[in-house]
């Protein structure tokens, strides 16, 4: 009889440190919680056909300046970053009710975003450049814009703004032409006159596409940021993303990433 209490007080013993030990694996290997009790991780939404930006390499892994800008943002904050590539017009309202965190593919910093979104830090700033077919013979300068001409408008993007500035500048009235997505095969095929787009994807998408060229350099300046809700997780993120890109600055990484991927400095300014 003693033998069989003896036996289940044993047994009873092995099972509880059986079930301590294994609650203590859980423990290890659950993923870490922000202070919210919330999982580490950011959702940053993009399109991945952004050259240089972002895109998919030839495996089908996201490569580019914005990725590893994020990647290293994810080290020091102590965050996993969870890339989620998406419809450039689905981003917007997946951003707005909480399924994504942020976007991070080249986003303008403009006045009527910044009333919308908390923006981080900016992490880079661009001249805009126009693009425009290499055979077509009424355009070889910025002087050669004229009223009627038509030039491609990304849908809830920057370019609108970018063409006002165009039109105030020159006296002109250029023509919309609205896509979803990427068009600037238009602009190769004569479809589309002009082709907006920042310097650093202007150089690299004319030497990946025939039948371009940079029309010229603009003195239009877009500041790049991440956006996130105005909600007090979308603020305690943009915080701790922008001290992290502040980091990157004083210490030169993220000049060393800018450079890696253009072939120059656009973490300030005044680079032009």
């Amino acid at each position: 009889m003693k033998n069989k209490i003896l036996r289940k007080v044993l047994m009873s013993l092995f099972v509880m440190a059986l079930v301590a030990g294994l609650s203590g694996c859980s423990k290890d290997k659950a993923p870490a919680e922000a202070s919210n009790g919330e999982e580490k991780v950011i959702r940053v939404g993009c399109e991945a056909t952004t050259p240089g930006w972002i895109q998919t390499d030839k495996d089908g892994k996201l490569t580019g300046y914005d990725y590893e800008v994020w990647q290293e943002i994810g080290k020091r904050i102590g965050y996993t970053i969870d890339y989620k590539v998406m419809d450039w017009d689905g981003m917007w309202p997946m951003l707005e009710d909480g399924r994504l965190d942020t976007v991070g593919e080249q986003i303008s910093m403009t006045d009527e975003r910044k009333e919308k979104y908390e923006f981080t830090e900016p992490y880079a700033y661009n001249y805009y450049c126009l693009i425009s077919a290499k055979d077509n013979p009424e355009l070889n300068t910025l002087d050669d814009l004229k009223t009627g001409m038509t030039i491609s408008c990304e849908t809830n993007s920057s370019d609108e703004v970018i063409v006002d500035s165009l039109n105030k500048k020159y006296g002109i009235e250029l023509k919309p032409m609205y896509y979803s997505g990427m068009s600037v095969k238009d602009v190769a095929l004569g479809r589309c006159d002009l082709w907006p787009r920042a310097e650093t994807s202007s150089m690299i998408t004319v030497k990946e596409m025939d039948n371009l060229k940079i029309l010229g350099v603009t003195d239009i300046l877009e500041t790049n940021a991440y956006p996130f809700a105005k909600t007090e997780k979308g603020k305690e993120l943009a915080a701790l993303a922008s001290n992290a890109i502040k980091e990157m600055k004083e210490d030169g990484t993220l000049k060393e990433l800018s450079e890696k991927w253009f072939g120059m400095d656009i973490t300030t300014p005044d680079h032009k």
